[in-house]
């Protein structure tokens, strides 16, 4: 049996860390061999801490599920769904049975806890190359999931969610005279690009599952520069699919922003043109149904959409959000959207060239 860490599994400072204790007894559940090691695992959300287990038989990552992501429903539709693409050949992670009941999860007091093999691997090296292949990924996981017929559950995407100005409009009155600005700002970029988005089609636009997370960190790559394994289906959902492809190219072109800049940090956002039409070039090549002249004219839309979902919510509820204060964060949301708003343009022209 492992010997006990000198604090806990998750290493966080919110209360939601993984005991040793904890570890030892979800581990219990299953066929693994005698555990040699555990460590923290720092990658992903804070709120669904992980640890790195060594055993006899390998390596494994236990996952606590987060607050709100803890739903039966959700469970059974996210793990049809990895089914559905492992039996199609998609490159997903195992997710381990509980020996005895043989579910893929285990309940107890604390939480609910999933377990994956744990697969040696890279991240996207931010070059053309490595983009495109994560956008033919992308368009993989569409197609292989567009005849997909489990019904999905409630899950809250980033378009047009309607009750986000009520909510950003009582955190704007904590606020001195710029937050409020900012805030009010904000509201104003967040209810035009969503509109935009609904004038432009898109309740006609072609739908599937959609991953819901489509970041650097959720492509992991092997020796061989392939995409070895797509993680993380906790936001999986029926959607048109270009919420997908939008909001992938908000992660990956910040991501390559910052590399070429040597920033640590991807603040303020800049979407590099280079990596979205990389990241396009990849879609369309594995697509069945190329995105229209419309789909591509709401990239920028559902972009500021997507940037305003990932961070007021979060700074509504922690005060803060990553690193930054909450004035700084407001800044940085409305500096983002506007330069978002002045290059959209010349993103629609790139973006539009690709797939003519």
């Amino acid at each position: 049996m492992a010997s006990k860490m000198s604090e806990t599994a998750g290493g966080r400072q919110d209360g939601s860390e993984l005991k040793t204790e904890e570890v030892i007894s979800v581990l219990s559940h299953y066929d693994i061999g005698e555990t040699r090691s555990i460590r923290v695992y720092f990658r992903g959300s804070s709120k669904s801490p992980k640890a790195l287990i060594e055993s006899d038989t390998g390596k494994f990552i236990l996952k606590r599920r987060g607050p709100g992501r803890d739903d039966p429903r959700r469970i059974v539709y996210e793990h049809a769904v990895h089914d559905q693409l492992r039996d199609s050949g998609y490159p997903v992670v195992e997710i381990m049975h509980s020996s005895r009941s043989k579910s893929k999860v285990v309940r107890a007091s604390s939480g609910i806890y999933e377990l994956f093999r744990y697969v040696k691997a890279s991240r996207c090296e931010g070059n053309p190359v490595s983009v495109k292949c994560c956008g033919e990924a992308l368009s993989l996981f569409h197609e292989k999931l567009m005849e997909f017929d489990e019904p999905s559950p409630p899950v809250r995407g980033f378009h047009a969610i309607t009750d986000i100005q009520q909510h950003i409009e009582r955190y704007a009155k904590t606020h001195k005279s710029r937050g409020r600005r900012a805030c009010r700002t904000i509201i104003d970029y967040y209810m035009e690009a969503a509109q935009k988005v609904d004038q432009m089609g898109w309740d006609q636009w072609p739908k599937t599952v959609v991953h819901g997370d489509w970041h650097p960190g959720n492509v992991l790559f092997g020796e061989d520069g392939d995409v070895l394994a797509v993680l993380d289906f906790d936001a999986v959902r029926w959607e048109t699919r270009t919420s997908d492809i939008a909001s992938a190219i908000l992660h990956f072109g910040r991501y390559v922003s910052a590399l070429r800049t040597d920033e640590a940090s991807t603040w303020p956002v800049n979407v590099d043109a280079s990596a979205a039409c990389a990241l396009m070039k990849g879609y369309i090549s594995k697509s069945r149904h190329l995105p229209t002249a419309m789909e591509i004219a709401a990239i920028p839309s559902l972009i500021i959409e997507a940037l305003v979902m990932e961070t007021m919510p979060v700074l509504i509820q922690d005060g803060q959000f990553a690193h930054m204060d909450a004035l700084s964060t407001l800044t940085e949301v409305v500096s983002s959207i506007e330069r978002i708003r002045s290059d959209s343009g010349r993103l629609i022209s790139s973006l539009g060239a690709i797939v003519k």
